[in-house]
């Protein structure tokens, strides 16, 4: 009879294992157009994160710059990197997705190319996403908001009213993760500090409370269940509000009081005019970067067409329509009849009645029906049309 020696044994399916699992890849998507003066320092950052299972992909949305010449160059540089060139601007979220088709991360973080991560941004966020006991959509980091080199601002309005506000603290929520293939990560000090800094973001909450675009990292499978919405070839901007609002509604989001990124305010961003100030709005409210009330209605609507996706159970059917009534807003267009403008969600449930009814079940459904104070005779009708 052969005997091998236990330790010998245990040793090698220790390398078995450590061979086997490894933390999470994370992929950054850089969405530019004529950036090119930004973009090195840009892609510099993401290959200078102190966590290591990065990619790097840079979408670049027919610029007319210098960025061409500049993208040839960062793929010299980094072989690694992805380059993907459109042939037309089409906007912020149709570019984001293309990257999204190209990303083989679990986790995604999409940036601006005239943002910077700092160097602890990406660990900061996969450390607290292994450390939760709530199995959050996505993370938020603070942002540094610099005017040329000079940080003027050391953190982002709204995020910092919900620090301030002491919401979000939850006890036990953290188990700080210690990654067992990997003795060295994380950073004991670091981690420690971190799990003082998370303020839980509840399911069904609809109102901003993050960093923008450049600050967030979703969960990939998140991301999924909102981004085959037909609508977002359309959507030019409002990425970050579409994708950050449906998914924290969805299954809540969690806030780090931390700085991650550099938010770069030159003149010509698409939203902010300056950096934040107290009493004092930022940014042109309902001009070509607000987007923000089309969001609403893409999400809402996403939600109706996609019902079977969310009530596959007898407690995501009630979930659901919770949601409902909590991202529910006006429609102003004004060719639809009151009730329609009153309440998107009443014009799309009555629209989709079959499928909403079948997904969630009738009696449910009639419920949301009157609470959304549809009238009658038009959840007659859609009724009839059922049977």
């Amino acid at each position: 009879m052969n005997i091998s020696d236990p330790a010998e044994s245990f040793s090698a399916k220790a390398a078995i294992r450590d061979s086997a699992f490894r933390l999470p890849l994370v992929s950054v998507i850089i969405v530019n157009y004529n950036y090119g003066r930004f973009l090195d320092q840009a892609v510099d950052s993401v290959f200078q994160q102190t966590y290591a299972n990065v990619e790097c992909i840079v979408v670049d949305n027919a610029s007319t710059d210098e960025s061409p010449s500049i993208l040839t160059a960062i793929a010299d540089r980094y072989s690694q990197a992805i380059v993907i060139r459109r042939a037309s601007n089409d906007g912020q979220t149709p570019a984001s997705l293309d990257g999204l088709a190209a990303a083989s991360g679990a986790y995604v973080i999409f940036m601006d190319a005239d943002d910077v991560l700092l160097a602890h941004a990406v660990g900061t966020h996969i450390f607290v996403h292994l450390s939760l006991r709530i199995h959050v959509g996505f993370t938020s980091g603070d942002m540094l908001q610099v005017v040329g080199d000079q940080i003027v601002v050391g953190t982002g309005e709204e995020l910092n009213r919900y620090v301030r506000s002491g919401r979000g603290l939850r006890h036990n929520i953290v188990r700080p993760y210690q990654h067992h293939f990997d003795a060295a990560w994380p950073a004991k000090a670091a981690a420690k500090s971190l799990t003082e800094k998370i303020h839980f973001v509840s399911p069904l909450s609809s109102k901003w409370v993050w960093s923008p675009t450049s600050g967030i990292c979703y969960r990939r499978d998140a991301l999924n269940l909102f981004s085959d919405n037909p609508e977002l070839a359309h959507l030019r901007t409002g990425t970050d509000m579409y994708f950050a609002c449906a998914i924290s509604a969805l299954s809540g989001s969690v806030i780090i009081d931390e700085a991650v990124f550099i938010y770069r305010i030159h003149g010509a961003n698409v939203f902010s005019r300056q950096a934040q100030l107290n009493h004092f709005i930022g940014f042109e409210a309902g001009g070509a970067g607000d987007n923000n009330h089309r969001t609403q209605l893409l999400i809402i609507d996403h939600l109706i067409a996609r019902a079977a996706r969310f009530c596959q159970t007898g407690w995501l059917r009630l979930h659901y329509a919770a949601l409902l009534v909590r991202v529910d807003c006006r429609d102003e267009d004004s060719r639809l009849s009151r009730w329609q403008r009153r309440s998107r969600a009443a014009a799309r449930l009555a629209e989709s009645y079959q499928s909403v009814a079948a997904a969630l079940g009738p009696g449910l459904t009639m419920l949301l029906m009157l609470w959304f104070r549809i009238p009658i005779r038009v959840i007659a009708s859609a009724t009839r049309k059922r049977s």
